[in-house]
């Protein structure tokens, strides 16, 4: 039996990583610049667009807490980063797998800050095993 370690977020990654290769197909792969690989955003994609899409994907059921609002704030300063590298204008998106997981941003400073640096959300459909799977491993992550 494998031990996990409290907060271990492997079943998010790999929903992440799916939602990404979802996006992939859907507006060409592209590698992530080399000079976005310190900024560690989830995903460059330039395809046909005229301009680049830059994509943080978080892979979480229900109302956020505290911290997990933070880390998404977090992610939005990343992408706001990329695109101050890349030194060009960006559609950046957050991913997300639930609408609930972001309806703090309503009505809130910080759905205030999305809006004025043009950071979109986008809930991706995935599969009820998978939220099922998702929504247990948060149970164990729990502290």
């Amino acid at each position: 039996m494998e031990i996990k370690k409290p907060g271990d977020s492997t079943v998010q990654r790999v929903v992440e990583k799916l939602i990404l290769e979802r996006l992939a197909n859907e507006h060409g792969i592209s590698k992530l610049p080399d000079c976005l690989k310190k900024v560690k955003i989830d995903g460059c994609f330039k395809a046909d667009e005229c301009e680049p899409i830059l994509v943080e994907i978080w892979a979480h059921q229900g109302k956020a807490k505290a911290g997990q609002q933070s880390k998404v704030m977090k992610d939005m300063c990343r992408l706001l980063l990329a695109e101050k590298i890349l030194d060009i204008p960006c559609k950046k998106l957050i991913v997300v797998t639930d609408t609930e997981a972001v309806s703090f941003l309503e009505k809130s400073w910080q759905g205030e800050f999305a809006e004025k640096f043009g950071i979109h959300t986008i809930v991706i459909e995935i599969p009820q095993e998978e939220k099922d799977k998702i929504v247990d491993a948060q149970k164990e992550q729990c502290r």
